[in-house]
């Protein structure tokens, strides 16, 4: 196990650094573990490809990630007490082969005996280590396989209670993770990882990961059921919308002037003035400030357009 120095939370930098390592080769941090083995309710396998062959970039504020942030401190407070030991969060990061872990709190930087990660949750309600998600258990089970040490969940729950219970150790589980992570990370290595995981990926990250070339690809027969279903989608869809603008139109010309409408004294909807959003006139800044804007633009992912032809193929 490396120690390797921590750049501030957040920074591109810190963002870089989990990507790759120092040799280039690709990584993965913890809280990627989810995702890798299929379990995360908020990324794929193809989001998390995706997001370690892409240039990262750094996000906007995030009220989920601001109380994990601003809760962590309590919640490692927590855990000493229950623990009684002393624990502070590391200046570095740990990284065993294809892993990188950050952590929120260890007992000893240089030689960790214990691992705490903490969590904020309004989803589950966690009494006991059988009740901690699958997707926090894969966490925990990547920072068990680089530290080698118990790891603990500090938890404010659903119910707002503080809860600190220790993950049971699973040998297999950390085996499957380190031969998986190996697989996977090989994979954006050698750049086969959009044929290996194809099944895993959106319209949207193929496009931006495949070159559109000028040539034509025969489809198999079942796929007419898949383009008419499309097809369908996209009449549903643009009903929908004609029927919800009919709708807005004739509420609004009752409400006029009125935010609120009733129906016998109850509410049933409001129509409330909101301030208009700033934005950034940026015809006029590119015509005033050209060298300024270019520094600042970057290449968005690139986008292809779907249309299903209305050409029926002739028969003979």
């Amino acid at each position: 196990m490396k120690l390797i120095p921590k750049p501030k939370h957040g920074t591109i930098e810190w963002l870089e650094g989990r990507q790759k390592d120092e040799n280039g080769k690709a990584i993965l941090g913890g809280s990627d573990a989810p995702a890798l083995m299929n379990d995360s309710p908020h990324k794929s396998r193809g989001d998390l490809y995706h997001e370690k062959v892409t240039t990262p970039v750094v996000g906007g504020f995030n009220m989920a990630f601001h109380r994990g942030n601003v809760l962590e401190a309590p919640l490692v407070t927590e855990a000493e007490r229950i623990l009684k030991i002393a624990l502070h969060t590391p200046d570095v990061m740990y990284r065993s082969g294809r892993w990188n872990i950050n952590s929120d709190a260890v007992d000893n930087e240089q030689s960790p005996t214990v691992q705490i990660e903490c969590k904020t949750t309004t989803r589950y309600t966690i009494g006991s280590s059988d009740d901690l998600p699958i997707e926090w258990r894969w966490q925990g089970w990547s920072q068990m396989a680089v530290l080698n040490v118990p790891v603990f969940f500090s938890v404010l729950d659903a119910r707002q209670n503080l809860v600190v219970v220790e993950l049971e150790r699973n040998e297999h589980a950390i085996d499957a993770l380190l031969s998986e992570a190996e697989m996977f990370c090989s994979a954006i290595d050698e750049g086969t990882g959009v044929d290996d995981f194809i099944n895993d990926f959106t319209a949207e990250q193929i496009a931006s990961l495949v070159r559109a070339e000028p040539t034509s690809v025969e489809l198999p027969a079942e796929m007419m059921q898949v383009l008419q279903a499309l097809a369908e989608a996209k009449r549903i869809k643009k009903e929908a919308e004609e029927a919800e603008k009919i709708a807005r139109d004739e509420i609004a010309r009752h409400l006029m002037s009125n935010e609120i409408g009733l129906i016998n004294g109850v509410q049933v909807v409001s129509w409330k003035q909101q301030a208009g959003k700033k934005s950034l006139d940026l015809v006029a800044l590119r015509s005033e400030y050209p060298e300024v804007v270019a520094q600042f633009e970057r290449d968005g992912f690139p986008y292809r357009v779907m249309r299903i032809s209305n050409r029926k193929k002739e028969t003979k």
